[in-house]
């Protein structure tokens, strides 16, 4: 019988092989908030915004997740940071993203569709 179980190791190791993807897709998004309304900022925020909206209305993620990216959407260029940032709390923030839409479209660009 086959083991299909990880040992610690291989899962801190697919923990961090998972970061590091949300940290490649998030950085598009990151350039864009840094760019303003020519880098496409304007719509990747309302993006955001109507998927946190979605999350309180529908109950879809933690009230802590919810607050912090409120409070970092007031300032863009922190949300960018924060997107790019090695730190657990980025990359907590990074795994409950209100950017999926738009990593959807650069993603979608990149490819040429």
């Amino acid at each position: 019988m086959e083991n299909h179980y990880l040992n610690p190791e291989q899962i801190l190791q697919h923990a961090s092989d998972a970061n590091e993807r949300r940290l490649v897709k998030h950085r598009p998004v990151a350039t864009a908030l840094r760019g303003g309304a020519a880098a496409g900022a304007d719509e990747v925020l309302v993006l955001a915004h109507a998927q946190i909206t979605l999350w309180e209305q529908q109950h879809l993620c933690s009230q802590d997740y919810i607050d912090a990216w409120k409070e970092l959407l007031q300032n863009p260029i922190h949300a960018a940071q924060i997107l790019e940032e090695s730190s657990s709390r980025a990359a907590a923030l990074r795994q409950n993203s209100p950017f999926v839409a738009s990593v959807r479209k650069f993603e979608a660009s990149d490819k040429g569709g």
